[in-house]
């Protein structure tokens, strides 16, 4: 995985092998608070809380702004802001050049991070009533979200993937449907996340070095 997890989240960062009459773990993403990270922030993905208020000033609304990464340490005396804050991307620009000055400072008391970690899997019941138990969830309190197999997905293309074999590789697209091979096996294929958004900045129709085939029981899906 591309952001190993080196503190204690209450997940494993990776899948393992559980060992007889343990409970089976899957990858899902864990979602929290930055300000509750206590390691490097730089290069995580995150979401950013939107709110809206009325003319009077009471709250109205809020909603989130994915696809971001954190591309600075949180720090003090940013204009502009009057808590510490960092500086974030949208994501094709990060994959461009980190470095550009087409980013924006906000209040990390406003960015959550998104990573990779291993928690039980859910019965069948749980999986069926997910969107129920986040119908008043509270947004401040940490959210687990279950990948799902390839297998069996319906329409994975353009979806974050990640791929689990020796270790976890994570920062990659599904870019076809699940297929079956000349062998048999069932296979989707997938692609760095820089390369899925280089794409139109660069000639479309030149080989992408990074899209190859991967077994589909390899593979989950967000």
């Amino acid at each position: 995985m591309s952001d190993h997890e080196t503190e204690d989240t209450g997940h494993a960062t990776t899948p393992g092998d559980p060992g007889a009459g343990a409970t089976v773990a899957t990858p899902a993403l864990l979602i929290r608070r930055a300000r509750d990270v206590h390691e490097s922030l730089v290069g995580k993905r995150a979401r950013f809380l939107m709110t809206s208020h009325t003319p009077g000033g009471d709250w109205l609304a809020h909603g989130w702004k994915d696809g971001l990464r954190i591309v600075s340490e949180p720090s003090d005396g940013i204009a502009g802001l009057d808590e510490t804050g960092v500086w974030l991307q949208e994501e094709r620009e990060y994959y461009r050049d980190c470095d550009t000055t087409n980013r924006f400072a906000v209040g990390l008391s406003r960015v959550w991070v998104e990573q990779h970690v291993s928690a039980p899997a859910p019965t069948p019941e749980e999986a069926q009533n997910a969107w129920l138990d986040n119908l008043n969830r509270d947004p401040n309190t940490p959210e687990v979200r279950h990948l799902q197999p390839a297998e069996g997905y319906p329409d994975p293309v353009g979806r974050r993937v990640i791929v689990t074999s020796d270790g976890v590789e994570a920062d990659m697209r599904a870019v076809s449907p699940v297929r079956m091979t000349n062998g048999g096996e069932l296979a989707i294929t997938v692609l760095d996340e820089c390369d899925w958004y280089g794409w139109a900045h660069d000639y479309p129709a030149a080989p992408h070095p990074t899209l190859r085939w991967e077994l589909a029981s390899r593979v989950w899906v967000e």
